[in-house]
């Protein structure tokens, strides 16, 4: 997500998002085999700017890190991850952490959410309901490569960064573990990355001020800071677009309000971390979150990365963030 909670004076600007006919783009599949992952071990990276080296998660090869990707795990595996990226991101954004993930033996679905990574107006048709509807639909599509694939009935476990939290909780809140099936996902352990449950009041007062205003609906707030990242040894997250509907923050704190209220029917094992100097998402949302859920205390586990911002799976702590929630998932799932 790119709001920034900070406030430095800067006069904003506003883009008009036009009407765009075309409908909004749903991710695609794209299943990299075990053959293609073995032959691109030797195939040289994109030169495009926009598709930066992926020398460290051979895995994906040549894929482009901000599409969709499944990567089978071993054969018979039945423990998959679903990782779900946050507001005006991409799959880029969990492209190493999934590689990571899938090292060690899961198999690992990275969708990219209804309208994002796209155009302006392509994201101003899209709501949070049609976020989560992408996030559901690829639980239900890691589901059945699992289960086409595993010799046992398939467990699956959800990460979410940002936003993605926000429909991770949700997904868990409606998915549990005892009341699934063979035949439905079955959510077994989920972890957030640096997920907002609010922001700061102020920020909030103004983008419901600017969505109820005839006329500044439409309009999209520019990222005037790029990404909210503090590695810089490492090349940036592409952003695309270059702007937040009004209309899709509006959308994103009634998500949050939603989420909330259903926190603490969430029971599953969960891991929490946050950066201590996020910019974008509050830290304090770490200590809500964790005294709101349903999660028993035995089974939730916060961890506080006190150099890192909001991009925890591309940031300075990351090997810290991948540890962990490897730890988290070789105990629950």
């Amino acid at each position: 997500m790119g709001l920034h909670c900070q406030g430095r004076g800067e006069s904003v600007k506003f883009r008009s998002a036009r009407a765009d006919p075309s409908p909004s783009a749903q991710w695609s599949r794209l299943v990299i085999s075990n053959e293609e992952m073995a032959s691109s071990e030797h195939t040289a990276p994109p030169s495009s700017p926009a598709v930066p080296s992926l020398s460290d998660s051979p895995a994906l090869g040549s894929h482009d890190p901000t599409e969709p990707v499944f990567l089978p795990g071993r054969a018979g595996e039945g423990r998959g991850v679903l990782l779900v990226h946050g507001f005006t991101g991409s799959p880029y954004e969990l492209h190493l952490l999934a590689a990571h993930l899938h090292a060690i033996g899961y198999s690992c679905l990275v969708p990219r959410l209804a309208g994002h990574h796209q155009s302006l107006a392509t994201l101003a048709a899209t709501g949070w309901a049609d976020w989560l509807g992408s996030a559901e639909s690829a639980l239900h599509e890691l589901h059945r490569q699992l289960a086409a694939r595993a010799e046992t009935p398939p467990r699956i476990a959800v990460v979410g960064l940002s936003m993605g939290g926000l429909l991770t909780f949700d997904l868990a809140r409606r998915y549990p573990a005892d009341a699934a099936g063979q035949k439905q996902p079955e959510i077994v352990a989920i972890s957030t990355l640096a997920t907002p449950l609010f922001l700061h009041p102020r920020n909030e007062r103004a983008i419901r001020k600017l969505a109820r205003l005839p006329g500044l609906r439409s309009l999209s707030v520019p990222k005037l800071f790029g990404a909210d990242l503090r590695e810089r040894n490492r090349p940036q997250p592409p952003l695309k677009p270059l702007g937040m509907p009004i209309r899709c923050l509006d959308s994103l704190l009634d998500l949050m309000a939603h989420v909330r209220a259903g926190l603490p029917a969430v029971r599953q094992p969960a891991l929490l971390c946050h950066g201590v100097l996020d910019h974008t998402a509050p830290y304090d949302s770490l200590a809500a979150i964790a005294g709101e859920i349903g999660t028993p205390p035995a089974a939730l586990q916060t961890l506080a990365l006190p150099r890192s911002y909001h991009l925890l799976p591309l940031d300075v702590e990351r090997e810290q963030v991948f540890s962990a929630v490897a730890a988290h998932l070789a105990k629950y799932l």
